[in-house]
């Protein structure tokens, strides 16, 4: 189901305004979320540690990445596709996980 993959500290794994079809579990490493404003200034939302998890809208949206994420340090990431979610059953573990945090973060406006 997940595809595993390493990215080397200072690697850009998601990059803010592409189209995303994936979603990332972090299973070593840290990641930084952050976003570009239309002058080019970094704001950082957010430092992800393992057991986190980031993307996860992709797997619901066809809107563009709304942030960029780099490597903190060399990470090792679980990473889930769109095509893989949608063949979960309802009351999979990891679909269950992934539809609760997808909701908490809508409420919030993330």
């Amino acid at each position: 189901m997940f595809v595993i993959k390493e990215y080397r500290k200072g690697k850009t794994i998601v990059r803010q305004g592409t189209h995303g079809t994936s979603a990332f579990l972090i299973k070593k490493g840290k990641v930084e979320v952050f976003i570009t404003d239309a002058a080019g200034n970094k704001k950082v939302l957010a430092s992800l540690k393992e057991s986190d998890l980031f993307g996860e809208m992709a797997l619901i949206s066809s809107d563009a990445r709304t942030a960029s994420v780099i490597a903190l340090e060399d990470c090792e990431l679980a990473i889930l596709t769109r095509d893989k979610y949608l063949l979960l059953p309802d009351d999979n573990p990891a679909a269950l996980r992934l539809k609760k945090l997808m909701i908490e973060r809508k409420k919030k406006g993330q």
